[in-house]
């Protein structure tokens, strides 16, 4: 019989070659499919709107999410004024600004109560609070328009308009935590002219604090303020310029004076002034150093300041009956040898240890005069009489039943 050839292994057959024939295994057209230049485009187009869709969706339900807290700590910081005592009323409000900045609108906004311890009265024609979706709890206050505001209990009242007024704020429980307000242009008459050129205030509140820490962080810097009140009544009420760079330690929490006040003393409260830089009518004054108040609420502290126009201020408080003429002349004496008259030809200038103890004001060496007494409209603690001591009654004993 003849032999029959062994079969090739599959091993050895040649790869890619298909069993009695040529042509690759694995050269299939699917495997070598290209898709059309307009399918890839229709792809293209259709994956970038499913993600441009989904990132919408996102995006709306942030803000959406956003506004809500937005308009409900607006709403809270209300009912938290309320529950304090205050009155406040608006007519509505209003969310708007999708999808950008979230804008809560306060239609005529009133507030009447206890604000820095005095008691007050504000209405405007809108407030306006904004905020950055993602970054909702920094809000920005924009209230510039007509204003009217009052001090009921002085008998006060302004009415006028300020082209800007705005305010980033972290809001506290009552003051803000983070204050940062920009003024210009006000601009209100009333029971007396009140104008500010520009304004800017920026304060940390830390209402925690206790003894040694500081409670307020407070800058200041303005032009053109003219604010009746604002200085001791022998001055003038306008301030040319006005920066001031201070910190005040201790317990320093809103509330009535009578109790806000005492309490910031007892918990040893001092007022440190980094940098005081002032100027109005013939006064200019450069100074830092430390104030605090005594058992009486009365100031003491003590500052090294730079004075331009000071017997001009001293001849003004004469004629207003604050010095008399004896200490008018003392002063005038001992700080003439003191002053300087800078090489310009300017006003003379004195360099001049400034301190208040015991009620007295001395400008280096000198007793200069005796403080006024401030009036804080309550009695301190210190001078209020002791109290009576409660007297037991004496027990009365009727006849009872004998024992024996």
């Amino acid at each position: 019989m003849p032999r029959r050839p062994a079969p090739r292994s599959i091993a050895r057959q040649a790869p890619g070659r298909r069993r009695g024939g040529g042509g690759n295994a694995y050269n299939h057209p699917a495997l070598h499919y290209q898709k059309p230049k307009g399918l890839k485009r229709v792809q293209l187009w259709v994956s970038l709107a499913a993600a441009c869709a989904l990132a919408f969706g996102l995006w709306s339900f942030v803000w959406y999410a956003a506004q809500a807290w937005v308009k409900a700590e607006v709403i809270n910081w209300v009912g938290e004024q309320r529950r304090h005592g205050a009155e406040v009323s608006y007519e509505s409000l209003e969310t708007a600004g999708f999808p950008s900045a979230i804008t809560v609108t306060m239609a005529a906004p009133k507030y009447k109560g206890q604000m820095f311890t005095r008691s007050v009265q504000w209405s405007a024609d809108a407030l306006r609070v904004t905020a950055k979706p993602w970054s909702p709890w920094n809000f920005t206050v924009d209230a510039a328009g007509r204003h009217n505001f009052a001090l009921p209990d002085e008998g006060k009242s302004w009415r006028g308009d300020i082209q800007a007024l705005s305010a980033q704020a972290d809001l506290g429980e009552l003051w803000p935590e983070s204050l940062d307000l920009t003024l210009k242009g006000l601009a209100l008459q009333g029971s007396t002219k009140m104008t500010m050129q520009s304004l800017r205030i920026k304060a940390e509140h830390d209402p925690t604090t206790q003894r040694g820490g500081t409670g307020l962080d407070l800058q200041v810097s303005g032009l053109g303020l003219d604010v009746p009140g604002a200085l001791p009544e022998p001055l003038s009420s306008f301030i040319d310029v006005l920066e001031l760079d201070t910190r005040v330690t201790g317990s320093v929490v809103p509330g009535l004076l009578e109790k806000s006040l005492p309490g910031w003393q007892e918990s040893g409260g001092e007022v440190e002034l980094d940098r005081l830089k002032f100027r109005s009518g013939p006064i200019a004054l450069a100074a830092g150093g430390k104030v605090s108040l005594t058992k009486e609420m009365q100031p003491q502290g003590q500052a090294m300041a730079k004075v331009q126009g000071l017997f001009q201020v001293l001849e003004i408080l004469r004629a207003k009956g604050v010095m008399s003429d004896a200490e008018m002349v003392v002063a005038t004496m001992g700080l003439s040898a003191m002053s300087k008259r800078p090489k310009d030809g300017g006003a003379p200038e004195i360099n001049v240890a400034v301190k208040i103890e015991d009620g007295t004001l001395s400008l280096g060496p000198l007793k200069v005069m005796k403080m006024p007494t401030i009036d804080w409209g309550f009695i301190p603690p210190a001078l209020k009489p002791p109290p009576k001591p409660k007297v037991e009654p004496k027990p009365k004993f009727g006849p009872g039943p004998p024992v024996f």
